[in-house]
């Protein structure tokens, strides 16, 4: 498969379009993930003959972790992260491995802080 030019590391835009060829991705996902990274600072828009989609900061400096905020809804044990863990889980009193998941959600939200696009 020949590579995409611009790429997003090069600093220009790239069309959903492309990306969506390129990937192979249908072109309604692509502007769906394009809109929440968008909204969340990691992209940016033109519109016009050179316009398109591209990353507005460097790709060494955006976490995996990022990425991973922008789109997941709720964390994997829900009472892990919520403000009133006694209204979405009526273990959270006495739960024996609460403790556990939260040393297992550090860990991993770590790791995924330490890595970043340009790594993967």
């Amino acid at each position: 498969m020949q590579a995409l030019k611009p790429t997003f590391t090069s600093g220009g835009f790239m069309t959903l379009e492309g990306i969506a060829k390129h990937y192979r991705l249908p072109h309604a996902y692509c502007e769906k993930l394009a809109h929440k990274l968008k909204e969340a600072g990691i992209l940016e828009s033109r519109v016009g003959k050179n316009g398109g989609y591209r990353i507005v900061k460097d790709p060494k400096k955006i976490s995996v972790q990022s990425l991973v905020d922008v789109f997941q809804k709720q964390p994997a044990v829900r009472c892990l992260l919520a403000p009133n863990a006694e209204k979405t889980c009526a273990l959270v009193a006495t739960c024996p491995t609460k403790r556990g998941w939260r040393r297992i959600d550090a860990e991993i939200r770590k790791t995924l802080t330490r890595l970043t696009i340009a790594n993967i």
